[in-house]
Formats: C-alpha cells, sequence, structure tokens
C-alpha cells in the first residue's frame, strides 16, 4: 500500500550545526561501505594540510597502522564521534601544540572524560565562517530539517555567526561545563543549558551496558554519584537547563537515580533531558516520567541493533530504542515529553522517516503521527515536503516533493 502525504518539515531536537559546519566539505565515510573505496579517497586527500574525515563506522572496516600512515596526514573521526585516529604524519605536526591529546587520545576512558574537549580539538583544525554555517543550515533545509539544536557549541565564534545571522531561530545552544565558563557573559545568557555526560557511545565500546560487549569488555561510568550531582548541581545554580548523555542502560539508571536525589534536596532545573536513552528499561522509563525528565532520542539508532551486532550482546539487540514501550506502557508523549533528533548521523527526511516507520525490531516502531509530533516543526508555515511511503516496497520512504 502506498500512501502520499505532505509533512512539516524537521525539528531536529540533537545536532551540532556549529561543528558539523566546518567540516561540511570535507571527506565523509558514512555512506562508503566498500574499504577499497575508503583507502582510495583518503589518498587522494591535501597532502600540505592535516584533514578531518568523518562518518567512520568500524562495523564496516578498520584501517592498519601501515595503511593510516600512507595518508597525508590526517585525523579519522568514528561515526559516533567518540573516537578517532591520527596517522603518524598527523601526529608529528600535532604533538607540539596538543601534547596530551595525543598521549592521551587512544585511551578509551581518558578519551570519554574529554569528550567535549575533543571535539572542541577537532573544530580548532578548520575556521568557522559565515559562508560554511550558510551552506550547513542550506543543506539542512533540502534535506527536510528546518530547525537543529546545538548540543555542544564549539565557541564564541560560532556562536557570534550564528547568532548574527538569518539563522538564529533554527537552533538553540548547548555548551559543555568547561566551554560555558570560558564565554563572555553575553554568550552565556544566550546558551540554552549545559550539556554533561554520563557514558560514551556504541561505536566506541564505552557505552555503558549492564553486562559486557561480545568481546567480554565492559564499559564504566564516567562519573560517579557523587562526580555527577555535583555537577548537575553546578547547573543548577547556573539556572540553566541540564541534558544528560546516556546511552547505556547502567547510565541511564545513574542519571535518573541522581536527578530523583536532587529533586528531593528541592534542586530544580528550567529543564531537564536525558539524551539517546538507547537502552532505557521499563523501570527507569516510569522513574523519568515521573521525574518530568524528557527524553531526546535519535530514531535513525535503531539501525544500530544491525550495524552493532558484532559488539552488542543479543539481548540489547531488540532492547535498543524501545518506543512502544515508552509510549505505550511508560506513557511518554511524542513532542512533549519524548523529542527526536538525528545527531547528525545522518541528516535529513528520509532517515529519519525510513528508520522510525520501518525500524529492524517492530518495538522500535513509531506510527506517522508520532513522528510528526516529536520530530517535525509545529506546522507546515517553516515549509513542508511530500513523502511517499510504500509498505510493498524495499525503499519504502521516497521524498518526492520539494520544499514549499
Amino acid at each position: 500500500m502506498k500512501q502520499k502525504v505532505s509533512i512539516p518539515l524537521l525539528k531536529d531536537h540533537h545536532n551540532h550545526p556549529s561543528f558539523y559546519a566546518l567540516f561540511k566539505d570535507c571527506l565523509n565515510l558514512q555512506e562508503i561501505k566498500d574499504k577499497r573505496k575508503a583507502l582510495q579517497m583518503a589518498q587522494s586527500l591535501d597532502r600540505d594540510r592535516i584533514s578531518v574525515v568523518l562518518g567512520w563506522n568500524t562495523g564496516f572496516y578498520s584501517f592498519s597502522e601501515e595503511e593510516l600512515n600512507r595518508f597525508p596526514p590526517v585525523i579519522i573521526v568514528n561515526l559516533s564521534l567518540h573516537s578517532f585516529i591520527i596517522n603518524a604524519p598527523a601526529e608529528a605536526e600535532l604533538k607540539k601544540k596538543y601534547p596530551d591529546i595525543i598521549a592521551n587520545y587512544k585511551d578509551p576512558s581518558w578519551y570519554e572524560a574529554h569528550f567535549s574537549r575533543m571535539l572542541i580539538f577537532l573544530a580548532d583544525m578548520v575556521e568557522p565562517t559565515e559562508q560554511k554555517i550558510k551552506t550547513l543550515f542550506d543543506s539542512l533545509y533540502e534535506k527536510g530539517v528546518y530547525y537543529a539544536e546545538d548540543m555542544l557549541l564549539t565557541g564564541e565564534k560560532a556562536y557570534s555567526i550564528i547568532n548574527s545571522s538569518p539563522y538564529r531561530g533554527r537552533t538553540a545552544f548547548w555548551a559543555d561545563l568547561a566551554t560555558f565558563k570560558i564565554l563572555n557573559p553575553g554568550v552565556q545568557r544566550g546558551v540554552k543549558g549545559i550539556k554533561l555526560f554520563a557514558d560514551g557511545a556504541l561505536g566506541a565500546g564505552t557505552a555503558a551496558l549492564d553486562i559486557p560487549y561480545n568481546n567480554g569488555k565492559k564499559a564504566g561510568l564516567l562519573h560517579t554519584d557523587d562526580e555527577l550531582f555535583r555537577q548537575m548541581q553546578e547547573v543548577a545554580i547556573l539556572g540553566k537547563g541540564v541534558s544528560v548523555h546516556a546511552i547505556g542502560d547502567k547510565a541511564l539508571f545513574q542519571v535518573v537515580r541522581t536527578m530523583r536525589k536532587l529533586k528531593s534536596g528541592g534542586i530544580s532545573f528550567p529543564e531537564v533531558r536525558m539524551e539517546h536513552c538507547q537502552f532505557i528499561n521499563e523501570k527507569t522509563a516510569h522513574e523519568a516520567k515521573e521525574l518530568g525528565i524528557i527524553l531526546s532520542m535519535q530514531p535513525n539508532f535503531s539501525d544500530d541493533s544491525t550495524v552493532y551486532r558484532d559488539r552488542l550482546p543479543a539481548q540489547y539487540l531488540e532492547q535498543n530504542n524501545p518506543f512502544r514501550m515508552l509510549i505505550d506502557k511508560a506513557g511518554f508523549v511524542p513532542g512533549k515529553d519524548l523529542i527526536f533528533g538525528s545527531d547528525g548521523m545522518p541528516h535529513g527526511m528520509k532517515t529519519a522517516l525510513q528508520t522510525s516507520l520501518f525500524p529492524p525490531f517492530p518495538q522500535q516502531r513509531l506510527t506517522l503521527d508520532e513522528f510528526i509530533a516529536g520530530y517535525c516543526m509545529p506546522d507546515k508555515s517553516y515549509g513542508a515536503m511530500e513523502i511517499e511511503i510504500d509498505d510493498s516496497s524495499g525503499v519504502r520512504v521516497c521524498i518526492f516533493g520539494s520544499i514549499s
């Protein structure tokens, strides 16, 4: 059965426009599943400067040290952004300016403990410009995205460019604590909230699951309960909203119990969000609902149930992105306390619809009405896209119209 409808453009609640704008024209391996093609593309990089390559999915292939060092100077970033590799020519150029990063970035625990700084380090490789910001937002619009919330501001210059541009109303800014503290007061006032981290990511094997990964390794939490409590308490004193990255069930439970302790002590926030929440269980979901926590999730990460079969324990494949449980049992309401975004992996309407309506497992499925409520602008006045949903075809979702 085919269904043709017109729906509002996306309101992407979790993205990184100030980061992605910098690398809009860089090599991106996200769609490159053939290693031979990836090797050819990397060999063609500029030999006179350090290149940043995004989108590398370790579920598809890896690079040997010999292969890596045949490339021009390069930093190849994991799709999740939670790890990267640097070849010897690039390390030689970077070690003087960034000695501690070059000495420690290969340690997953150290990387996760300094994740925000790692993104700022990557952002330092490229200068933000008005043209790069324009190119990114225009590209998002063409892909059906009107609004893209910036979950990790890269710095004052990016803020100033976006804030004085026509795109100011198409984003809101969150910053990590360290970055927020060095921003000038005017920029601080413009920041919506503070982003914290409870664990890492699946691609790097650092999301804190209750049981070990298939390789026998177990990822830990980034902070003790006391440390996370103090960080959230500091955010409350600043009067900002708080958003906590938490993917694994162990990390999600820590955030919920910390929030419960804060609330019992009379500490409140303008807004509390948990980002990703891929392996939230029903008990934690009910507690999060009672505490008024907003879940900010990514339907495109339902595909992790397929992509990361090599590392995820079997029982976690079906537990990933349990939207039906969250809506039907825990009572979360799309558009109110259940909101959706892409994390830029990838951007755009087509993948968002495909993974929402036709995910790997039925418990990950959203209805079209739920998708629109949680993922779209309030109405079509911001633009709309015509879509075709075909239950019988392999593609199933086809954007055949244009933005109006």
